[in-house]
């Protein structure tokens, strides 16, 4: 064997060596980003790819939203996603592999015009559950004095109410609003009609959590590689 073989062999062999399954502390099913019955999504998707350039698998490890920092924090998990630096958990920080943003949806023939949180309460208002709680306090308070505002903890309904004339706004990510367009769908509801996105929200950056700076490195490497050449880009079209 020559010279040049055996160094690409021992390459390999490390390569293999240092592969492994990495357990990954995930929020319970938030489709499109995150579908736990499949192990897949916009969310885990990316972050599966980004750490299969270095032969590692993923392993999802699903907690409620709450648990997910313990689950680092105690060991549980190599690695956590959804997460921003302010959770708290010390942890390598990766660059920011997906936004979330919300908006004030409404249906476009009703010339709604929403420039501001305090606007809202000038409407009925369908928002996912525990809006309340994430959203900030002019949000809460606009939703505590508002008597036709609600919350839903599935979001299809959302979608439901809209389309149907009996909510005028919705409050929730774009991209799960128009994931559950599918579902809504299928009930019989018309998702054809135009929507206005008002964006009255910041949009947040979120991070992977690693526990080994090493493999953070690793996945940010792979990450830029994605967005350069299209996967990325692929696999948010997935699901849209």
């Amino acid at each position: 064997m020559s010279t040049c073989c055996r160094i690409i062999l021992v390459l390999l062999l490390l390569t293999t060596a240092a592969a492994r399954e990495i357990k990954i502390a995930v929020g319970l099913s938030l489709p499109p980003y995150v579908i736990q019955a499949s192990n897949s999504g916009i969310e885990l998707d990316i972050v599966a790819q980004a750490l299969a350039e270095s032969g590692h698998t993923i392993k999802p490890l699903y907690f409620p939203f709450a648990r997910v920092p313990v689950a680092m924090q105690d060991g549980e998990a190599d690695a956590a996603i959804t997460i921003t630096e302010s959770s708290g958990i010390k942890a390598a920080y990766s660059d920011s592999h997906i936004v979330y943003q919300n908006f004030a949806i409404s249906l476009a023939k009703n010339n709604f015009k929403i420039g501001s949180v305090d606007d809202l309460g000038k409407h009925s208002v369908a928002a996912f559950q525990n809006a309340k709680l994430y959203l900030g306090d002019r949000f809460a308070a606009m939703a505590t004095a508002n008597k036709a505002y609600s919350e839903y903890a599935q979001q299809v309904k959302q979608n439901m109410l809209l389309y149907s004339g009996r909510v005028d706004v919705v409050v929730g990510d774009r991209n799960i609003f128009k994931y559950f367009n599918g579902e809504a769908k299928q009930s019989g509801v018309d998702t054809s009609q135009p929507v206005t996105y008002a964006e009255i929200f910041p949009p947040t950056a979120y991070r992977v959590a690693f526990r080994d700076a090493a493999l953070r490195d690793a996945f940010n490497t792979a990450l830029k590689k994605m967005r350069s050449d299209g996967r990325y880009e692929a696999i948010m079209k997935k699901y849209q």
